[in-house]
């Protein structure tokens, strides 16, 4: 869906959002409310991964988009991490997550409340 303009995706957001924050933001949330002793984050709709980047010193993290070219951007910024070419909307990894994530308005692109 933005293989066009995944290669900008970086510079536009980098420009209007604070990942480091946003991931200590989203931690403390975790931390607070968490109901499982595990450390398992999934990213859903993980894009370029940036929130990835700084969500992987806190978590054993993996990530899934359906579009290659963010997911190339994101493998390149965490070559550590398993990511998912996959759609958010029906997907099977095989295994469970502790906190299951889907950040900046990505399941807007879900269109439907049947499809979750």
């Amino acid at each position: 869906m933005f293989s066009e303009t995944a290669q900008y995706d970086d510079t536009i957001y980098l420009a209007m959002k604070n990942y480091g924050a946003e991931a200590d933001t989203l931690t403390a949330i975790i931390h607070q409310y968490r109901r499982s002793i595990g450390n398992r984050l999934l990213d859903v709709a993980c894009g370029t991964g940036l929130h990835l980047s700084y969500l992987k010193h806190q978590f054993e993290v993996e990530g899934l988009d359906l579009d290659e070219q963010l997911l190339a951007i994101a493998r390149q910024r965490n070559p550590e991490v398993p990511l998912h070419h996959t759609d958010m909307a029906d997907f099977a990894l095989g295994r469970t997550f502790d906190v299951v994530t889907c950040l900046f308005s990505a399941i807007g692109y879900v269109k439907t409340l049947e499809n979750p």
